[in-house]
């Protein structure tokens, strides 16, 4: 009798803990280890798809700014340096990081694939040139 039970929790448990996402999209968090540069000071953080049905494996970073900016270090100090948003491989993206000798940290997004679909599309929209909200401000002693 013992048996047949342990062998069917075995099955469920098996099952339930293998069960796959049927959603092809998975989202994760990349956490960038803080540099020696000042406008490293603070660490960063990126998005990254990985879409199996679509082959697209990307990067979304909304931290990145023009390093050529005469005023670039005023701009920073004073939180009025543009930022925007952009996409790049992954391998591009580890490669910077693995250069500067800083850590990356991958971390999956637990959403429901309606939610991974969503943020998708509003990555999506935010990397579009003609749009205004490409751009931000941000302040990193004030905002982190």
């Amino acid at each position: 009798m013992k048996r047949p039970l342990f062998a069917f929790l075995l099955f469920i448990f098996h099952s339930s803990s293998f069960a796959q996402d049927s959603c092809a999209i998975r989202i994760s968090l990349l956490t960038c280890t803080p540099g020696t540069e000042l406008y490293s000071t603070f660490g960063h953080s990126a998005f990254r798809v990985v879409d199996t049905n679509n082959n697209i494996d990307i990067v979304f970073n909304y931290g990145t700014f023009d390093y050529y900016d005469p005023d670039f270090y005023t701009k920073f100090v004073k939180g009025k340096l543009l930022y925007f948003v952009d996409t790049s491989s992954i391998e591009d993206f580890i490669y910077e990081y693995e250069f500067f000798k800083r850590g990356v940290t991958e971390q999956a997004i637990n959403i429901t694939c309606d939610e991974k679909q969503k943020l998708l599309a509003a990555l999506y929209e935010n990397i579009k040139k003609e749009l205004l909200n490409k751009f931000n401000q941000y302040t990193d002693y004030l905002n982190n």
